[in-house]
């Protein structure tokens, strides 16, 4: 494999299971400069690029909807309202609180922001925690600068355990 597909494949990972780029890195022989540089600016781009599509996204749902309602056919706007109030009903008759709505809460509520931030490169994928931040603390401005020193801290972080512990131990 040449050096520079070794790059961009490494480049590719990392936009988005940020975690396993060092092992597959490591894996094909990439030096750890190269890696360090590579993952980070793949994380990094990636993390903007999914946080703006994010804020897109959102804004077409809420005004392509009625868009959307005009446009189609009356027998799929029926079909879409009937789906609408059976849902409606049945989210009238639902548990309030689950196991899962309370784990939800209880680490919105202990962890935040910070927490979401954290986890993004090690348990979330970049794309799911993008997406998260930008629906729960978009009007926090520090929300992204945040989150980009939290992938380059990490991504040393992880290089770092992957590359200089095995030799080490």
């Amino acid at each position: 494999m040449s050096y520079t597909l070794k790059i961009i494949n490494v480049f590719l990972i990392s936009t988005v299971r940020y975690f396993y780029t060092p092992i597959f890195a490591l894996i094909i022989k990439l030096d750890l400069t190269t890696t360090v540089i590579t993952m980070i600016s793949g994380g990094v781009l990636s993390f903007i690029v999914y946080y703006n599509l994010a804020k897109l996204l959102f804004l077409l749902g809420k005004y392509l909807k009625p868009v959307l309602a005009n446009i189609l056919p009356p027998s799929w706007n029926k079909r879409y309202l009937k789906w609408l109030l059976k849902r409606r009903e049945k989210r009238k008759h639902r548990k309030k609180f689950t196991r899962r709505n309370r784990i939800i809460v209880k680490f919105k509520r202990h962890y935040g922001m910070y927490g979401i931030i954290l986890l993004t490169p090690w348990l979330l994928s970049l794309v799911f925690g993008a997406f998260l931040l930008r629906k729960y603390y978009s009007d926090r401005k520090e929300a992204l600068p945040i989150a980009l020193l939290a992938i380059v801290v990490e991504g040393l972080f992880l290089n770092f355990i992957f590359y200089w512990l095995p030799t080490h131990l």
